[in-house]
């Protein structure tokens, strides 16, 4: 039986995928251990608590830059504003699993917001400043702090939308006519 710092990597890891196909909603030690091919006691081991490790690995689903990297790519290149921003949005749009843990995981949050600070801290401006910052380089933005606040704020709604289970194509549409009229 494997012990060590790549055993739990790899416990990690698989903990990872089951969260992002089922979520962590009464996801049970029990059948946790059964889903990554372990047992109760080699996650004790490895995390401490059920609690431990779902928490490191929503955190490292969450906490990764890969997609504010990838927005920020997409609203820096070539085109319109419009076309920039609905890149971005269909960027976001597509991750509807990591969608439904971040709201989960805000969920917590709200509910805790000392345990979670750095957490709600980072959702309240990290995606603006990233937004801010791009739009900084477009001439045809006179307000980039307001404008990126107002984009994030449409782009949270939106996701709970999907979340929902509002069809995409209707909140494509939404998220058209909002950035049309946000920079009109």
């Amino acid at each position: 039986m494997a012990s060590g710092p790549g055993e739990r990597a790899r416990l990690l890891s698989l903990t990872r995928e089951v969260i992002l196909e089922r979520g962590v909603t009464g996801l049970s030690l029990s059948e946790l251990a059964r889903s990554v091919g372990s047992n109760n006691r080699m996650l004790l081991y490895h995390f401490g608590s059920l609690e431990e490790l779902l928490a490191a690995a929503v955190d490292d689903i969450l906490g990764g830059t890969a997609l504010l990297d990838r927005l920020d790519g997409l609203l820096r290149s070539p085109g319109t504003a419009a076309d920039r921003l609905g890149a971005a949005w269909r960027e976001i749009a597509e991750r509807l699993p990591h969608l439904r843990l971040f709201f989960a995981r805000f969920g917590m949050a709200v509910d805790l917001p000392d345990r979670y600070a750095g957490f709600l801290g980072d959702v309240r401006d990290r995606w603006a400043t990233v937004v801010a910052g791009a739009l900084r380089a477009w001439p045809e933005i006179e307000d980039p702090d307001g404008t990126a606040a107002a984009v994030v704020a449409l782009w949270r709604g939106l996701q709970m939308q999907l979340i929902c289970g509002e069809p995409r194509s209707r909140v494509d549409a939404v998220h058209a006519l909002a950035i049309g009229r946000l920079l009109g």
